[in-house]
């Protein structure tokens, strides 16, 4: 009889134990990762026409207009930020074919970036029509890749952020400048991003992280860089310290290959179609 009760108690408390881990699961929120100021999950979606299938960069004019690179076209693309049904994207040439993958905007001039590491500058586009672009910059150096440009007012530069470049050996991923008062590379890399540090933050020794596009914060002066290839938003400083990383959900960040800001903080991140019917535009409304 006492071995009977104590069958039954332990049964009791098992159960007990179980329901309480229940109910606990229920309660537990799941613990999403998200940059200061924004809510990740929560963005406004924008499907972007086929002349913008393989959106590789993109540039923040105002509130009205993005300048955007469709790869290998040797356009540039305006968006309407306005009218999301606008799908006619106003655009002009600037040169041949190539493997385009980003695009900056400062003042009435454009920067292109080829992903070998090679800067195209196009003057006074805001006039209308075609206009020819010329190759200002070039990397040296065998088996470097490029997907991501930005320019940092502070040292009047843009900054190439290796993809992947033959020295790195999967642990860094080294930033180059070129200054564009002597219009020349600065010959030692301008920093490099530890990516161990990343890894740790993740607890994934095998994250992969290969920058496809960046943009500094306008005013949180942050550094923000998209990884298509293993789905990261890694923030740092100016110089390459990683403050904080961000796993990105396949489900909405399909191919991120462009990330700009307005002057109000508000972040756009572009995504190429991939396999999906159509690229989107993502925007992130910034609240400090």
């Amino acid at each position: 009889m006492i071995n009977l009760n104590k069958k039954r108690l332990t049964k009791q408390i098992t159960a007990i134990i179980a329901l309480l881990l229940l109910i606990l699961a229920c309660h537990t929120k799941r613990v999403i990762y998200t940059p200061k100021g924004y809510d990740i999950t929560k963005p406004e979606e924008i499907e972007l026409g086929s002349k913008l299938r393989e959106i590789s960069g993109i540039a923040w004019v105002d509130e009205n207009t993005m300048l955007a690179e469709n790869d290998e076209a040797g356009k540039v693309f305006t968006i309407n930020l306005k009218d999301k049904k606008d799908i006619k994207y106003p655009n002009f040439s600037f040169g041949e074919k190539n493997d385009y993958e980003d695009i900056v905007k400062i003042d009435t001039t454009i920067y292109l970036l080829i992903s070998t590491g090679e800067i195209v500058e196009v003057p006074g586009y805001e006039k209308g029509g075609d206009v020819q672009g010329t190759i200002i910059g070039s990397m040296t150096g065998k088996n470097n890749e490029f997907e991501s440009m930005y320019y940092d007012k502070d040292v009047h530069s843009l900054i190439l952020l290796c993809k992947s470049c033959h020295k790195e050996k999967d642990q860094i991923r080294t930033a180059f400048r070129f200054d564009l008062s002597s219009r020349k590379f600065i010959d030692t890399p301008y920093y490099t991003i530890d990516l161990n540090v990343i890894r740790q933050k993740l607890d994934d020794n095998r994250a992969e992280f290969r920058p496809s596009a960046a943009a500094i914060h306008p005013l949180q002066n942050k550094l923000y860089i998209v990884s298509s290839i293993g789905k990261l938003l890694v923030i740092t400083d100016k110089k390459g310290k990683v403050e904080q990383v961000i796993p990105l959900s396949p489900n909405k960040f399909q191919q991120p290959e462009g990330i700009t800001f307005a002057a109000n903080g508000d972040m756009y991140i572009s995504n190429e179609a991939g396999t999906e019917e159509s690229a989107t535009l993502l925007k992130f409304t910034f609240k400090e």
